[in-house]
């Protein structure tokens, strides 16, 4: 009796995830972009540029508040030109430079967080959840640094991307609180499931992105031919010594 074999699902090529890793990044890119120069705005503290039920966080925190956003912002603007790889082979002084002033900015605008956070007018939800982004911001950024310091360059590229992801958060609040607003939905209900729902959300697609390019590397590595072991010669290299 002939069995038949069964067909194996084919693997996703390592090139289609890379540019789907790029695609996406070019989107979020941009939209960050956008969120970051709506946040250089509030330099101008002026409260009709926040919906109406955010104003009093401004009020209750002004320094802080202006802080958080005006470096969260800067953030945003400067992490993407660290991802460009031209960038890191032909400028690495300048890569270094804006590294340096990336993390300044997250630390300093994560640090500032808190007491926005405390303040909010959203309840204790809310303010746990911002408070908590916050401590996670730190966490990445401060390891990211680290690595880099040690050199460890592997490790310093996930934790960069994982500080970057919750960097992206701002622009997946600002969305999800437009949405509530066009769609009528209960604002505070959103806001505070958004406090945690926002960076998490990033968060865990950094990780699936980790994942993914773990295994497309994995996968490349098992694609090359494996090397002759040290000392050993081929038929062919014999035959013609011979």
């Amino acid at each position: 009796m002939i069995r038949s074999a069964t067909p194996r699902p084919r693997a996703v090529p390592p090139d289609a995830v890379r540019w789907l890793g790029w695609a996406l990044f070019c989107v979020l890119a941009w939209q960050g972009t956008q969120v970051g120069l709506f946040a250089l705005n509030q330099i101008r503290m002026d409260p009709a540029s926040l919906p109406a039920q955010l104003r009093g966080n401004m009020a209750a925190n002004p320094v802080a508040f202006l802080l958080h956003t005006v470096l969260g912002g800067l953030a945003l603007l400067v992490a993407p030109v660290q991802f460009v790889p031209a960038i890191r082979r032909r400028w690495r002084g300048l890569h270094r430079w804006l590294g340096r002033s990336y993390v300044v900015l997250c630390l300093l605008s994560g640090l500032a967080a808190y007491p926005v956070a405390f303040g909010t007018v959203a309840g204790p939800v809310a303010a746990w959840g911002f408070a908590t982004m916050a401590t996670a911001w730190l966490v990445t950024t401060g390891l990211a640094w680290w690595h880099a310091w040690r050199r460890n360059i592997a490790a310093h590229r996930r934790w960069i991307i994982r500080s970057y992801a919750l960097t992206l958060s701002a622009v997946l609040l600002r969305f999800l609180l437009w949405l509530a607003i066009s769609l009528r939905l209960d604002f505070w209900t959103v806001y505070q499931a958004t406090a945690w729902a926002s960076w998490l959300l990033t968060l865990a697609a950094a990780e699936l992105f980790l994942v993914l390019s773990a295994v497309r590397t994995g996968s490349a590595r098992r694609m090359m031919p494996a090397a002759p072991p040290a000392g050993s010669t081929s038929r062919t290299d014999q035959s013609s010594a011979s």
